[in-house]
């Protein structure tokens, strides 16, 4: 199984044999994700990626899945680069107890990436579904999630972005995440 997760082109764009997971409204939570609006699609073994290549703009790579998409309506892509593997261990081996009382099923963690055009490629990349774009930033802005995005912050290149399976983010989701990234922001001022 495979995912694309792709920017800088409409989901109708995409090449036969993508099948849209997400294409909604996107909020990044980390560093700017500078490369257009993401879609994720699930793809076949007959698509025709190459044909991303020849679009301007297009920042796309593909990542090995875990498991099929359910029924979550919004996701969380979380794609970086490495700056201290093993500074990153503890955040890998805990984060699953951390995530999973906010209904989050891994679709893709950790799989091999390739990229196929554009400036960006994480090393390593997690799509993450979840019941609604509210259980995500409760999830990232939690106490309990904390200590380890302190890790995944200094550990990592970070990008990490929730997507509405379609449509908008909940005006409840954007407040959240304002409110979440103005603190933020301050402590670090202060800091």
């Amino acid at each position: 199984m495979l995912y694309l997760v792709a920017s800088g082109l409409r989901s109708a764009d995409l090449p036969p044999g993508c099948c849209v997971v997400a294409d909604g409204e996107a909020a990044s939570l980390e560093q700017p994700w500078s490369f257009g609006a993401p879609v994720i699609a699930q793809v076949d073994d007959g698509a025709d990626l190459d044909a991303l290549k020849s679009k301007p703009g297009v920042t796309a790579f593909t990542v090995e899945g875990a498991l099929p998409p359910g029924e979550g309506r919004a996701f969380a892509i979380g794609a970086h680069r490495m700056r201290d593997a093993e500074a990153f261990k503890p955040y890998i081996a805990r984060v699953p107890d951390v995530i999973a009382p906010y209904g989050c099923r891994y679709i893709a963690r950790g799989g091999a990436v390739t990229p196929l055009c554009g400036a960006f490629t994480p090393e390593r990349l997690v799509l993450m579904e979840f019941p609604s774009a509210d259980d995500i930033v409760s999830f990232y802005f939690s106490d309990a999630y904390a200590p380890l995005l302190r890790i995944r912050l200094t550990a990592t290149e970070p990008r990490f972005v929730v997507l509405a399976r379609s449509g908008a983010l909940p005006p409840s989701a954007k407040r959240v995440i304002a409110e979440g990234l103005t603190a933020r922001d301050k402590d670090c001022a202060e800091g």
